[in-house]
């Protein structure tokens, strides 16, 4: 079942009601339509009315006042549900009564920031409490559109100015945020989500009991929306990759003119900060300035981070983190549900049919036909499903295969 499938705002009943309204009143006037058309066809059909015999109406009092009144009653119970939906949804509560959350949007990330300064690139919110979020997006970028179809919510954020949505939630879970505007090349990738939490978790999460670690360069750069123009992994998307950026030659336009330069450290300074300063030559020039955005520490963190130099702790690669960043879940589910691919559910040593160069094979799913199939899955297709698996050998690192064998192993 899809998470908020049923609405899990407040106000979501007010808009499925308006949907539900406008539906009825729909499926009615298309019954009464086409049921009209269909007897009158069959009614006055040529084979049994002569075209001489049948009367040429030219006017009808009752049927003119019928066509005239239903429709505007009907129009008047569609304004009725549709205004008041509009109306809990627009009446933004007081700021002495809310959580204020502030959000910023830009191609093609999201952050949240909370009253006490804490940024995140999820939204954490308390159950039962109106939550008002302030939206805006850096005057250089596109428009964006807030949306959470599980609350029935959804807003435009305009570059420069700030836009406001509410909403109360008033079940524990996770939902997803999506960017219901197309703002580039990026769009698809503009997602993130709500943790709706208990109050007490959400203190938890605001003020942690005890002293939180320093945020890494990883950290710092997955919240302030890097990753959705560069990549990690030497894969070319919207701006440069960051895979082995130190001290790497590179052409730059500057004022106009392009020059060769090494990336050192003052170059990976400038570019966060005054980034239309010095393009990456083939690159487009959009990307917005974290001056003031960033503390001196976390830009240090950052630049040591491009620099290459490890940090002190870095934490185990995630099986199930992996597969769901790969997409891996839109064709596998975890449940044992069958969809376009075969389930994760309990595939370590499973027995399973497969075809390999047209001949059907019996064999066991154990670590090394898994690990085949993510680097080479047409070399061996599971009989029954379909030949479209992408391969992973150039995607995935080596420790991250072993992360997800060792997720299947677990997964009973």
């Amino acid at each position: 079942m899809l998470e908020g499938i049923k609405g899990v705002s407040t106000y979501a009943a007010n808009v499925d009601n308006a949907f539900l309204i406008v539906t009825l009143i729909t499926l009615f006037l298309f019954i009464v339509t086409i049921g009209s058309m269909l007897y009158f066809v069959y009614r006055y059909r040529s084979s049994k009315n002569a075209p001489e015999e049948t009367k040429n109406i030219k006017h009808y009092t009752p049927i003119e006042i019928a066509w005239t009144v239903i429709p505007t009653i009907l129009m008047m119970i569609v304004f009725y549900f549709g205004l008041e939906s509009l109306r809990v949804q627009r009446t933004m509560p007081n700021d002495t009564e809310s959580t204020i959350v502030k959000v910023l949007a830009q191609r093609w990330s999201w952050q949240f920031e909370y009253a006490n300064g804490k940024k995140t690139n999820e939204l954490t919110i308390p159950v039962n409490t109106k939550i008002k979020l302030l939206m805006t997006a850096p005057k250089d970028d596109v428009l964006h559109s807030f949306f959470v179809p599980a609350f029935r919510a959804k807003e435009d954020i305009v570059p420069g100015q700030i836009t406001k949505l509410w909403f109360n939630v008033d079940t524990k879970g996770r939902y997803d945020i999506q960017c219901a505007e197309y703002c580039g090349t990026r769009h698809s990738f503009m997602r993130s989500f709500v943790n709706a939490v208990s109050k007490e978790e959400f203190n938890d999460f605001l003020n942690p009991p005890k002293k939180e670690e320093q945020k890494s360069g990883l950290d710092l750069i997955n919240e302030n929306g890097c990753t959705g123009c560069h990549s990690l992994d030497g894969v070319r998307l919207v701006g440069p990759t960051f895979k082995d950026t130190y001290n790497k030659e590179v052409v730059i336009i500057e004022n106009g003119v392009k020059k060769t330069i090494k990336k050192d450290e003052n170059y990976l300074k400038n570019s966060i900060l005054k980034p239309k300063s010095q393009v990456v030559d083939t690159y487009p020039n959009i990307m917005p300035s974290f001056e003031g955005r960033l503390e001196d520490k976390d830009l240090e963190i950052i630049l040591n981070f491009l620099k290459g130099e490890k940090e002190k702790k870095e934490p185990e690669a995630s099986g199930l983190e992996i597969i769901q960043n790969n997409g891996c879940t839109g064709c596998h589910s975890l449940d044992g549900i069958r969809v376009v691919g075969p389930t994760f559910k309990g595939i370590y040593n499973r027995d399973t049919s497969i075809l390999r160069d047209g001949k059907k094979l019996n064999i066991k799913a154990n670590e090394k036909y898994l690990i085949n199939s993510i680097i080479n899955p047409k070399e061996d297709v599971v009989e029954t499903y379909p030949n479209i698996m992408p391969p992973f050998k150039d995607i995935l690192k080596e420790e991250e295969v072993k992360a997800i064998i060792k997720y299947f192993k677990g997964l009973k």
